[in-house]
């Protein structure tokens, strides 16, 4: 039966921040599968600290969510998107050019990029959320703010605040997350 030690630990504090080229920001990669050239799907959390545009990755689905700060006004080609440290998950192409104004002071936030999978990144913010995943989905599970209980099979856990979890399933699981915040990422792939 699968437990919290089956699972992938990144600590935001043990990842070093690289600095953008623009020096509008810094980013720290948790993960890069399978490796950080080629990856297939990549989680990092920025902190941008002045306006500017976002890199283009053509070919590749982003999501995007803010952790942290008073938030950032997102203007791409049709539309402009205002998100805050509370707001649902926006989700758009690495095609698309986006400038990014922030609302008042720097941000945190949170990114997803997958490439030829599909995949899902929603918020979950202290409400109760219970669901069956099946074997061979890759799940990932970003600590937003401490506090509530992670339960795998029955079995209860308490994560680490500022964390991300990730782990390819060998098998049936169902997951409920009692009382936390959260970003709860879903992918199909062969990790």
């Amino acid at each position: 039966m699968m437990q919290l030690q089956d699972w992938q630990q990144i600590k935001l504090q043990d990842v070093p921040p690289s600095p953008w080229k623009n020096g509008g920001g810094t980013t720290q990669a948790l993960v890069c599968w399978p490796n950080s050239t080629e990856w297939i799907f990549r989680m990092s959390v920025a902190r941008i600290d002045s306006d500017g545009p976002f890199s283009e990755f053509k070919g590749v689905s982003r999501w995007f969510a803010v952790l942290q700060g008073e938030g950032v006004a997102l203007q791409f080609p049709e539309k402009r998107v205002v998100l805050g440290a509370k707001d649902p998950v926006i989700q758009f192409s690495g095609n698309a050019p986006c400038h990014c104004c922030l609302t008042n002071g720097p941000t945190l936030d949170f990114n997803l990029m997958v490439q030829g999978i599909s995949a899902t990144m929603t918020r979950i913010n202290r409400s109760n959320f219970i669901q069956n995943f099946r074997a061979g989905t890759t799940l990932a599970i970003f600590m937003v703010e401490e506090g509530g209980q992670c339960v795998l099979n029955e079995q209860s856990y308490a994560l680490d605040n500022a964390s991300l979890y990730w782990v390819t399933l060998k098998q049936d699981v169902q997951i409920a997350l009692k009382d936390m915040h959260v970003l709860l990422i879903q992918m199909e792939c062969s990790a």
